[in-house]
């Protein structure tokens, strides 16, 4: 065993210790490593904006000569003038320029990563071949599996069409089918748990115990 010297490396495991205090049950020393941490990454979060703004605003104006940021630059400190009684209404211009930039960035991406890839993904050949021409069975077995499991999955949302006989059938398939996906989902969310708390037990046992 060779136990850590460092003072950073033993206020890291008490943090850690502390965090970990939670699993026997809530208490001020769990507490006390929250408050820690939430004040710790907002003073991280100032520090960075303030950092950004000499990054992103002052130094293109006042050595680039990049004028066009003083655009972001005056509608930043319009923000400010909520605090400002009766020019509080001023802030509602950059407000709304945020909101409606979000608005477009995040449609953009919602459409592209939930439509247009996953559909491009699918639109596949059943049949796959090597350069040479030589069938490949594993490919052509899963790309049927994956266009396959995409039909039967849709067959499920389809309300239009009465559900009875093969119909139905098809249908309880594709809702079994999710039923596996989310269970694969949860899986792979609980085995990321695990290993961040197999990395926290890595740390004690390596940086701050010499353990490992």
């Amino acid at each position: 065993m060779n136990i850590s010297t460092s003072i950073w490396t033993w206020v890291m495991a008490a943090c850690i210790l502390a965090i970990f205090s939670f699993i026997y049950k809530e208490n001020p020393i769990y507490r006390f490593a929250e408050h820690v941490f939430v004040g710790s990454t907002a003073g991280h979060a100032i520090g960075m904006a303030v950092g950004n703004i000499h990054r992103f605003g002052w130094v293109p104006l006042t050595t680039k000569n990049e004028w066009h940021f003083i655009i972001p630059a005056i509608l930043g400190l319009m923000l400010y003038a909520r605090f400002i009684k009766g020019y509080a209404w001023v802030s509602r211009w950059p407000i709304a320029y945020l909101v409606g930039n979000g608005v477009g960035l995040s449609l953009f991406t919602s459409l592209n990563s939930q439509a247009i890839l996953q559909a491009r993904a699918t639109m596949m050949d059943l049949i796959v071949h090597d350069k040479a021409g030589k069938f490949l069975l594993n490919r052509t077995f899963d790309n049927f599996l994956l266009v396959f499991g995409v039909l039967i999955v849709l067959t499920y949302f389809i309300f239009s069409i009465p559900q009875n006989g093969p119909m139905k059938k098809v249908s309880q398939a594709g809702r079994w089918l999710m039923m596996l996906t989310f269970g694969v989902s949860f899986g792979n969310v609980v085995a990321g748990r695990i290993s961040l708390l197999l990395g926290q037990i890595s740390i004690l046992l390596t940086r701050w115990l010499g353990v490992i």
